[in-house]
């Protein structure tokens, strides 16, 4: 009797073992899972497409933004029983996988006595006041990159914004008549009534007038600038000399406008050159020596270094930069004063000369 109850005991303590195993492995199993889903999720670019219905025009835009999406405008009803700019219909529907820059068209309600965009551009009706367009006295600024010239204008001005400048550059992606950039940024919270500058594409290959680079001329002799200049179809505007002792004269120490900006064929570009000082004035100079490197930037970075000493304020170096490059300069001083750096204008460092 009481090996058969010991004989029980083991197997109801080898079951419970069993069931253990099997829990902690399933356990383990739905973890792993887990993580190869999760995973995909992070790396699959496609998403299902969410439901902007019922919801204002402006805050749709943002969300399809954010979402790494294009937005459409493809019909505007009037529906006096819906708020104005109040998103109607969405194309794809709602639920749908769709992938990253995939364009979400919209059906929006365009209201009574609201400005309507049309193929044709935008038309007004007569004023509406909107409640919530003084709710607040600060507007988020929506995301209208990428988007028509009339399209943006109504959503920017349906933010309680203006768009004030428009101006046209080429663009071999982005076709005429999109949005390439904005000012301010997209996001950004400024005053109701704020102004919005917009640049807008020409398309390619559609302007009258292409524009030239300006060629790197540092370094070069003064007649060497000037024939590369005409080879570009550029001229020569002021030629400022500079006194430089031990560097041979009429030697390019700087240009406006710097190196690689797009210019109108014609344009003049100002030069700097060396000049040797008399020798009377030479006495009490001292060679400077700057290194340094730029901060990080995904834009370039205008630099420009100006001396002030002994023999007056000027400038002594201004060159276009990428971000994290090194900057290397050497040149004169007298007496005591001191050295500023300014990077896109804006003061950055300085040394006291002794």
């Amino acid at each position: 009797m009481a090996k058969a109850k010991r004989n029980s005991w083991t197997f109801n303590l080898l079951r419970v073992f069993i069931y253990a195993l099997l829990f902690g492995g399933g356990l383990v199993l739905s973890a792993y899972l887990g993580l190869i889903f999760f995973q995909y999720y992070l790396t699959n670019d496609s998403l299902v497409l969410p439901d902007f219905r019922n919801q204002s025009l402006v805050e749709v835009i943002n969300q399809i933004s954010r979402l790494g999406l294009q937005s459409e405008i493809k019909r505007i009803e009037n529906n006096p029983d819906l708020p104005p700019n109040w998103v109607i219909q969405q194309d794809p529907p709602p639920g749908v996988e769709i992938k990253k820059n995939h364009r979400v068209k919209l059906v929006i309600n365009g209201g009574e006595g609201i400005a309507v965009a049309t193929e044709g551009g935008v038309s007004s009706g007569s004023t509406a006041t909107s409640s919530t367009a003084t709710a607040t006295a600060t507007s988020s600024v929506p995301d209208v990159r990428q988007m028509s010239l009339e399209e943006a204008q109504y959503i920017i001005e349906n933010s309680g914004l203006k768009v004030e400048r428009i101006v046209e550059v080429t663009h071999d992606i982005i076709p005429a008549g999109y949005v390439v950039s904005q000012n301010p940024p997209p996001q950004s919270e400024v005053r109701k009534g704020s102004v919005v500058s917009l640049l807008v594409s020409k398309g390619k290959g559609e302007v009258q007038v292409s524009l030239v680079t300006t060629p790197d001329l540092v370094g070069l002799r003064l007649e060497e600038a000037k024939r590369l200049l005409a080879q570009n179809n550029l001229t020569v505007g002021n030629v400022e000399e500079v006194e430089v002792e031990g560097k041979s004269e009429g030697i390019v120490m700087g240009q406006s406008p710097s190196a690689g900006e797009q210019v109108e064929p014609g344009e003049k570009i100002n030069l700097r050159v060396t000049k040797q000082p008399p020798e009377e004035e030479t006495t009490g100079l001292k060679e400077l020596t700057l290194r340094f490197a730029l901060p990080s930037s995904r834009s370039p970075i205008e630099v420009k270094i100006v001396v002030n000493d002994e023999m007056g304020e000027r400038i002594v170096y201004e060159k276009e930069h990428q971000g994290e490059e090194i900057v290397e300069l050497v040149t004169l001083t007298k007496g005591e004063g001191k050295v500023f750096i300014y990077l896109n204008g804006y003061y950055y460092w300085d040394k006291t000369l002794n």
